[in-house]
């Protein structure tokens, strides 16, 4: 079987998910200029949530799609990145209005931004298992599934646990302290 081109295994895997999140972003923050009170909130919510749902949920389709085009491991967790990635730098680059540049980028390893990318790699396991049990329907060689298995539960244990910690206050404090560190007390 020939193998697909990089334009489909992993491009068209990423446009739909990202134009999702284009478009509830452009939806959300473009319902402010709705003046009437009942439709700006219901645009607000189902854009807000279809914007939501590409940045923490659209990995599982991404790195699904990508797999069952024949993407290579390193092809898939490259495209399931695309769009989560813009999102961060999208928050990073807000911050240029109130500090310098490379303090703005210390705004990556953010806890959010780490829940985001475990949360990821959560999905990426998950989205792993899937197509290994659907390729075995089709006759296909699947790899092993004992990684995983092994992502997903040592994910879903360290996720549980920066959140338990303090309800992540701790985790956010830990930032902080890095943050001031490197950069002293801030503006």
């Amino acid at each position: 079987m020939p193998k697909n081109t990089f334009m489909n295994r992993f491009v068209m895997p990423v446009v739909p998910v990202l134009l999702l999140a284009i478009i509830g972003y452009t939806g959300y923050f473009g319902s402010r200029e709705i003046d009437h009170y009942t439709l700006h909130q219901v645009v607000a919510a189902v854009t807000g949530t279809l914007y939501f749902v590409a940045i923490a949920f659209g990995t599982l389709y991404v790195f699904t799609s990508s797999q069952m085009r024949g993407a290579t491991l390193g092809e898939s967790i490259l495209a399931s990145f695309i769009t989560p990635f813009i999102w961060m730098t999208k928050e990073v680059l807000v911050l240029l209005e109130s500090h310098p540049f490379i303090e703005c980028l210390y705004w990556y390893v953010s806890p959010l931004h780490i829940w985001l990318v475990i949360f990821m790699a959560i999905e990426m396991g998950a989205a792993s298992l899937f197509v290994r049990k659907k390729k075995m329907k089709r006759g296909e060689e699947a790899g092993g599934k004992m990684m995983p298995i092994l992502v997903v539960t040592g994910g879903l244990v360290i996720f549980v646990l920066m959140y338990a910690w303090g309800k992540g206050e701790n985790l956010y404090v830990i930032f902080l302290e890095g943050y001031r560190l490197f950069f002293g007390s801030g503006v």
